[in-house]
């Protein structure tokens, strides 16, 4: 497990050859370089790369035809769906007892890029709406990505070490998902990187394995 300095140490050279970066394979090249063990690293076979996007006037046509209600739930007409595709897939949410954080997926696709939401809970799953959208420099938002970003912005040894055990991500982390959104299309980024419309995608890719990497075990203190 590496110590605060070296995790703050490891974040800083990652974040000063992310701002180098120019390209997408400029990324990829990152994490091969610093050799990240495998288990740290995005298992694409798991979480395949998204290359549909969900517009908020398709939300808006499956409220009118009574698939959602205009709270963005699902209504009880899909258990009468006839496509074997989407009863399947409503199993496995079923099952999984997520019906009820389709919700905020959903909220984040109505949202897209909207700057200054008011949206304190579900903040992963609303980002990820977000991201679904597909509008330039919207990240996937997960716990690991926002520890590595975090520690980046962070100097206090004990707020850095705090990061390192930080488990999920709830309303306190709201501000730092905000900032991390707006640096995705600072200056600190080259322009040449920001145009490609997915870079946002690879950048949550290596930051994921830096925020892994780096990441502590919570400690039960007495």
């Amino acid at each position: 497990m590496m110590t605060t300095k070296e995790a703050k140490n490891l974040v800083m050279h990652v974040f000063d050859e992310i701002k180098k970066s120019k390209t997408i394979k400029d990324f990829e090249a990152i994490a091969e370089r610093l050799n990240i063990p495998s288990k740290n690293l995005i298992d694409v076979s798991n979480y395949p790369k998204i290359e549909f996007s969900i517009k908020r006037q398709e939300i808006n046509n499956l409220i009118k035809r009574g698939i959602l209600t205009k709270e963005y739930a699902l209504s009880d007409k899909i258990t009468n769906s006839s496509d074997t595709l989407t009863k399947l897939l409503y199993s496995l949410v079923w099952k999984n007892g997520e019906l009820k954080k389709l919700r905020h997926i959903i909220q984040g696709i109505i949202d897209g890029d909207k700057i200054n939401d008011t949206k304190e809970n579900a903040l992963v799953f609303y980002n990820f709406g977000r991201y679904l959208t597909k509008k330039k420099g919207l990240p996937i938002i997960d716990q690991h990505v926002i520890r590595a970003f975090a520690v980046y912005k962070e100097n206090e040894q004990k707020e850095i070490k705090s990061l390192l055990e930080l488990q999920t991500i709830n309303r306190e982390h709201k501000n730092i998902i905000d900032q991390y959104r707006i640096w995705l299309d600072s200056t600190e980024l080259k322009k040449e990187l920001k145009s490609n419309i997915d870079y946002s995608y690879y950048l949550d890719k290596l930051l994921f394995a830096i925020g892994k990497t780096i990441k502590h075990k919570k400690v039960k203190r007495k």
